[in-house]
C-alpha cells in the first residue's frame, strides 16, 4: 500500500475505501476492474459515492469526457439535485472548480493513480464548508488495464 498517499488523504471516512481499492489492485500496476467492486464491502459509504464514465476521446478538445453513471445520496444533497446521466462538463453539474475537477479527473486517467483532494468551499446557494475527494480509477471488461471509470467518494461537510 502507498502508506504516503494513505497518509495524506484528511478524512477518515475516505480511508475504507482507499483500502478497499488498494485490495482489489491486488499489487498490479493496472487499475482492478470495474466488474470486481462489490458495494456490500463499503455499504454505509455509499451515500457519498460518484461513479464516472471515462469517455475517451469525447470532449471538445479531444480529451476525455466524464458521464455520471451513479451518485448517492449525499451527493445529491449537497449539490441539490440529481444530476444522473449528465456530463461533468454541462453547466451546474460541477458547482466547485468544474475546470480543476476535470483536469485532476484526466490525470487520474492517463496515470491509473487515485487522486485527493480536500478544500473550504462556497457554493451558490450560500453554503460554506469543506469538501474532502477521492479519485479512484477502475478499469473496463472491454480494455482490461485502461481507465474507463472513476469512483469517486466525495464528503462534503458546512
Amino acid at each position: 500500500m502507498d502508506d504516503a498517499f494513505r497518509a495524506s488523504i484528511g478524512h477518515q471516512g475516505l480511508h475504507r475505501l482507499y483500502d478497499y481499492w488498494h485490495e482489489l489492485k491486488a499489487g498490479k500496476l493496472e487499475p482492478p476492474q470495474r466488474s470486481s467492486f462489490d458495494p456490500l464491502r463499503i455499504g454505509p459509504f455509499l451515500s457519498s459515492l460518484i461513479i464516472n464514465e471515462v469517455l475517451h476521446g469525447e470532449a471538445a478538445d479531444g480529451g476525455a469526457r466524464f458521464r455520471i453513471r451513479l451518485e448517492g445520496d449525499d451527493v445529491v444533497r449537497a449539490r441539490g439535485y440529481s444530476a444522473k446521466g449528465h456530463y461533468l462538463d454541462e453547466p451546474g453539474v460541477l458547482v466547485l472548480n468544474p475546470d480543476a475537477t476535470i483536469s485532476e479527473y484526466r490525470q487520474v486517467v492517463s496515470s491509473g493513480e487515485p487522486s485527493y483532494s480536500a478544500g473550504r468551499f462556497q457554493h451558490a446557494q450560500q453554503r460554506y464548508g469543506r469538501m474532502y475527494r477521492l479519485v479512484l480509477p477502475f478499469a473496463g471488461k472491454e480494455h482490461p488495464g485502461r481507465v474507463d471509470f472513476l469512483f469517486v467518494d466525495f464528503r462534503f461537510e458546512i
